[in-house]
């Protein structure tokens, strides 16, 4: 695909950037609050412009103060000013001309930058007049628009067009063979794992997310393309889950949780991101939970565990005991399966973000659960496999009738649907029906993703078919049950530093 142009929105905080980029897209995708500093990171989306595709580029407030991201923020604006073919310089006709204003005007000036000069919140012809003063910034005559009433927006795109070489922009846009959404609570790494990969196979835009220790620095949920393999993979990057109580008294916490709530919808498979020097919490099992109910592919992801490492050995020193990494390991992964209970089938990886190490070992197993989740296995195989689950244990009901199972098929892929057509559906205990979907995990090749499970009345049998023939049902046998043998754990060999 040839490269995109790029189009970055710049202006101080509380300007309108972000209404302005949901409104030129038809979309929303950044959050809009009306306090300056919401949005942090580069939230880049694709428009179409006549046919031919550029990429906008919002970012934050330049001049926003805080103590401890104003530098982020201001780097991240500027890179993205860098890369840009237009720059779009956003006033507020309202607030009128400020000394931010002109100290953005002298950057762009200095950096010979092609800029169109913006004035939003010019909402009719009677703030007109207010625009004169905004030519003291050099930059020409601004464009008065209103994005919240979409005012004046087609002039703006005809700027755009007369601006920016669309010859050689891309026609179409391909859509990604595989979307990861990264999740977890605040703080856990999320941002600097999105950049970790993005030095894997980025390396011109490195960094691509703010990295802070203050927790929720991302806001939005921002989507970051590359390629791997010749397959165009799109990475998400999320905003740290909170406490319920914070989601009630703060609507950007809100907004944001909502907006990973999403992200988790629309991704092919999810990263949850788990802090390894942290107990499990309860933003980790809101989202293992949510994660499980919308029967997503996951990848448990154990960050820091260079830090676990190193404190691990630290005390084993100190009690004069051998060290075994293979083994705490084990045991961490023992203790994610009785804390993340709906989410025991996925596999684990063991990672250290910062450091970069076996980063890379994320996406080969993201690649395994996507062909897993789209694989059909053939009805007469089904039928092969439930009869055996069968033999090996009836379906009991609380009726005492009889369960008679007539055959089984694959309707549907991400997630496997599996339907079962049966005489009385509405017996098969929840109990029952998590067994088997627990020996087709073992049986067939979705050892590591959800299954969806549905019983469906007599009616759907085929003419002629005869049930499987299982008796009354078994009683309990004396002897327990063998416990099937523990999932291996997947853990990659750690790199040699």
């Amino acid at each position: 695909m040839t490269r995109l142009p790029v189009v970055a929105i710049v202006g101080r905080p509380n300007v309108g950037k972000s209404s302005l980029l949901n409104a030129l897209v038809g979309k929303r995708i950044s959050i809009v609050q009306d306090q300056p500093g919401v949005t942090r990171d580069r939230v880049s989306i694709p428009l179409k412009i006549e046919g031919r595709f550029v990429e906008l580029v919002d970012t934050g407030g330049y001049g926003f103060e805080d103590p401890d991201l104003t530098e982020h923020i201001r780097q991240q604006i500027e890179r993205a000013m860098a890369r840009s073919d237009l720059v779009l310089f956003i006033v507020d006709t309202k607030a009128g001309l400020t000394g931010g204003d002109e100290q953005i005007a002298s950057l762009l000036r200095k950096q010979n930058l092609k800029t169109i000069l913006v004035a939003n919140k010019t909402d009719s012809e009677k703030t007109d007049p207010a625009l004169g003063d905004f030519a003291r910034l050099g930059l020409g005559t601004p464009l008065g628009i209103s994005a919240l009433n979409d005012r004046r927006l087609d002039s703006l795109v005809d700027a755009i067009k007369g601006n920016v070489d669309l010859e050689n922009a891309p026609t179409e846009m391909p859509e990604p063979e595989m979307m990861l959404a990264i999740v977890g609570k605040r703080n856990a790494g999320k941002s600097t794992l999105v950049n970790a990969i993005a030095r894997l196979y980025d390396v011109t835009d490195e960094n691509r997310v703010i990295v802070s220790e203050v927790p929720g620095t991302t806001r939005d949920s921002i989507d970051v393309r590359f390629k791997k393999d010749d397959k165009n993979l799109v990475v998400i990057d999320t905003a740290g889950v909170r406490k319920k109580r914070h989601m009630v008294t703060n609507d950007i916490a809100f907004y944001s949780f909502h907006r990973a709530e999403r992200s988790i919808r629309r991704a092919d498979v999810s990263i949850m991101l788990i802090d390894g020097t942290e107990h499990v919490s309860e933003p980790d099992k809101k989202l293992a939970r949510y994660i499980a109910d919308q029967f997503k592919p996951v990848i448990l992801v154990v960050n820091k565990w260079d830090l676990v490492l190193a404190d691990a050995r630290k005390q084993a020193s100190q009690k004069k005991v051998e060290f075994d990494e293979e083994l705490l390991a084990t045991e961490y992964s023992e203790y994610l399966n009785l804390e993340l209970k709906h989410l025991d089938f996925a596999p684990i990886v063991f990672v250290s973000a910062k450091e970069g190490l076996d980063v890379h070992q994320i996406l080969d197993v993201a690649f395994d659960l996507f062909k897993q989740a789209n694989t059909r296995v053939t009805t007469s195989k089904l039928n092969s496999v439930l009869k055996k689950i069968m033999e090996e244990r009836a379906p009991s009901t609380p009726t005492g009738r009889r369960i008679r199972v007539y055959y089984v098929t694959q309707s549907d892929v991400a997630p496997p649907t599996i339907v079962m057509f049966v005489n009385h559906p509405e017996d098969v205990t929840d109990s029952y029906q998590r067994f088997m979907i627990n020996r087709f995990r073992e049986t067939l090749p979705f050892n590591e993703i959800p299954i969806r499970l549905f019983m469906r009345g007599r009616g759907g049998a085929p003419a002629g078919e005869e049930p499987f023939e299982h008796g009354e049902p078994k009683r309990p046998s004396a002897q327990k049950r063998k416990a099937p043998p523990k999932k291996p754990v997947r853990r990659p060999k750690r790199s040699k530093r």
